[in-house]
This record gives C-alpha cells, structure tokens and sequence, in this order.
C-alpha cells in the first residue's frame, strides 16, 4: 500500500477531468492505496497544498492536461517524489514525450500501479530562471517545450480559448496572432556562443512536441542529457501559413530556415533590432518574461510507468 496525493483538474477536457479524477481515485482507492485529494479548485492552491503534504505521501498522481502536468513537475522536480500522470485534457505533450497513455484511464492507472511497484522513469527537464519568472516556482521546470518567438504568443492567445481544442486550437490561435507578428529581436547566449539576430520562433525543447501534439523538434528526448535549441529565422506571414502544416510531421526541419542545434544552456533576451518578444511559455503555461536563463537539469524526475524513447 502507497500513500498517493491526487490533484485533479475539473475544467480539463471539457469535463473529462473531473470525470476520470473521481475514477482515478476510485481505482487507485480499490487498489489498497492512501489517497489525499489535494485538489484545491486552482492551480496555485493545490500547488501549496501539495508542497506542504509532499512528506507524507509516496507519490503524487496529477490528473488533466499539461498544465495538471506542469504543476506536478514544480513538485516532484529534483526530489525523490514521483509523478504519476492520467492524461485527460486538450494538450498531452507532456504524456507523449514520457510514453504515456492519453485518454485512457484504465492504461493511465495501471501504469501508475506499475510505477508504485517499482517501474519508474528518471527524466531530464528544463530549468529556467530570470527576475520575470512568475512565481510560485522558481526555477520553473518543464518536460516539454519552452517557447519565446511567436510559439508564445500564440500559447498566450490560445490559453484564453476553450474551443477547439488540441493542434486545432493552436492552428485557429496562430491565425488570429498571426496579421501582428513582426519578427523579434533577439540575442541568444548557448554553450559559449552568443549572437543576436531576428527571429519568428524561438524554442527550447526537452521533447518532441508542443501546442497539443505539434513536433517541433522530432528527435529531441527526455533522456539524452540535452535540450535542443530551436529558431526560425524572420519569416513573411506567408511563410508562415505555408511552414506551419509542416509541423504535423516534423518535416520543417528540412527547411535551411529552421535551426536546431542541441545545448547544455542557453540565455535569451531582447535587443532593439525587432519587435518585443512575448513572454515565455512552457508546457502550455505562463513562464514569464525575459532574460530567461534555461539549463537541462538532467535525471530530475522520476516518472511513474513511464516509457520515453
């Protein structure tokens, strides 16, 4: 028998949050567990609640989407606690770079019951820092991918959007955005190098995917040590429509305008030469503003049942 905190988010997935958290319960309750709901109605309320019970349980079990995710990963992130994770909401990135299941309860369970009996995966994640990361956590871990060129501000329209939902919302989200963008101005400081430029997109990717199942950065692993850079030099708004279905397969990288170049650190901030960039996002949440300062912080979570590549 294992003590398990739960947080779950009722509003993602349209309902299916609130719907499969009382089933998680349930089935991890029938299972012989200990359960401590420290679901609180917002995110930042069951953040502290789950700071301040983290001792007296064995596992924390977040049910919803990235952002459900996102909270869980400030908790866990460089203590021995592990994270287990039913994927219920509109974007799983974070489930899919960790080989989990998405919309299925019962697998999502059972690799959680998995996890408990001692098959645990140990992650890298991305750490940022800067004096404009909002709080409650500093450093701000992600699993997934950060972003600071027009992915931002595209994660920022598309987070005040309840419908569609998934790489849908990011497509709708990306052509309301997109009749202002002007590339952004930008100096990058990564592994010893440091250059300025105009960007469209700028990224940091620990895994593969973004903005509900968009690859990225296709090779990009939790477990290789790295995160990998990723810049789109000054594109036309054209360009723009034209390179974004590419990103359903991957198959952008081949364009000789998109950059991914794998670092231990990277540094962002912004020069006069464009336009302000947008506040950073990871995993779909609200990270804050530059200088942003991202390091991998390598074999920083351990994740219950899960299967990353």
């Amino acid at each position: 028998m294992s003590r398990v905190g739960v947080i779950t988010n009722p509003t993602s997935g349209s309902g299916r949050g609130q719907r499969w958290g009382a089933e998680a319960l349930a089935a991890l309750a029938a299972r012989g567990h200990q359960i401590r709901d420290l679901s609180r109605g917002s995110w930042a309320g069951a953040y502290e609640a789950a700071m301040k019970h983290r001792r007296d349980i064995d596992a924390l079990v977040v049910v919803g989407g990235d952002g459900m995710v996102h909270l869980g990963v400030q908790v866990c992130a460089t203590r021995k606690l592990p994270l287990g994770i039913v994927a219920a909401g509109s974007g799983n990135d974070a489930a899919i770079a960790l080989g989990l299941p998405v919309h299925d309860i019962n697998a999502a369970v059972a690799r959680i019951e998995q996890g408990l009996e001692g098959d645990v995966s140990v992650i890298d994640l991305g750490a940022v820092t800067g004096p404009g990361i909002e709080l409650p956590a500093r450093p701000r871990y992600f699993i997934a991918v950060l972003s600071a060129g027009i992915d931002a501000a595209v994660a920022a329209y598309g987070s005040n959007m309840k419908f569609p939902r998934g790489p849908l919302k990011y497509k709708v989200a990306t052509a309301r955005e997109l009749p202002r963008f002007k590339p952004y101005g930008i100096r990058v400081k990564a592994d010893g190098r440091e250059w300025t430029q105009e960007c469209t997109l700028i990224a940091v990717a620990n895994g593969p995917v973004f903005g509900g199942g968009l690859i990225i950065s296709p090779a990009s692993s939790v477990l290789d040590g790295k995160l990998d850079l990723v810049i789109a030099d000054p594109l036309s708004k054209m360009d723009v429509v034209k390179l974004f279905p590419k990103l359903y397969d991957g198959s952008h990288i081949h364009d000789t305008r998109i950059h991914i170049t794998p670092v231990d650190e990277v540094i962002i901030t912004q020069t006069p030469l464009g336009a302000t960039m947008p506040p950073a996002f990871a995993d779909g949440e609200l990270v804050g503003a530059e200088p942003l300062h991202i390091k991998v912080a390598k074999k920083s979570l351990r994740v219950l049942g899960g299967k990353p590549q």
